[in-house]
């Protein structure tokens, strides 16, 4: 019986540390750039999202505290998807590109990987689906930059890179 005590008490004990250190009311607690509501739209969208056959007019983003996130894409017509999952970010290095790593869940469960950087409210970001692989395709990588997805041997430039603004 004592031990059982024991037990529930250590138990107890470590969901309050969990707890308390995750509070948001917490002044040491640093929330990551990243969280933040975005929007792409115009020139500021990827050409390859803006060409066809996707025809992207506007992308509003929205990433939270606990690793989720919320895109809407709206083509030219105003169709619109919305994509969810969850994101990991890389740390963040001198150059203060990050690496980050997309599972999406829905529409479709697919993996996305790359790269971003924010500088105050704006947000450099490309991204490109990994997980099924596309034949040919390499992700963006942090030591590459912007614009350093690949098909083959070829850099693609800035077909897949895209800016956001912060809009709270």
């Amino acid at each position: 019986m004592k031990t059982k005590m024991i037990s529930l008490a250590v138990l107890a004990m470590m969901l309050i540390g969990f707890g308390c250190s995750s509070s948001s009311s917490d002044a040491d607690v640093e929330v990551e750039a990243i969280v933040s509501s975005w929007l792409s739209t115009g020139d500021n969208v990827a050409p390859g999202l803006a060409a066809a056959p996707f025809n992207t007019a506007r992308i509003e983003a929205e990433f939270r505290e606990n690793q989720t996130y919320t895109v809407v894409s709206i083509d030219t017509d105003g169709a619109s998807v919305t994509f969810t999952g969850t994101y990991v970010a890389g740390p963040e290095t001198t150059s203060g590109i990050r690496s980050v790593v997309l599972s999406q869940n829905e529409p479709v469960a697919v993996t996305a990987t790359g790269i971003y950087r924010i500088q105050g409210n704006e947000m450099t970001y490309e991204v490109i689906q990994t997980t099924p692989a596309i034949e040919n395709i390499s992700a963006p990588t942090v030591e590459g930059g912007f614009g350093s997805t690949k098909f083959g041997d070829f850099e693609l430039g800035p077909t897949w890179v895209q800016t956001f603004v912060r809009v709270n």
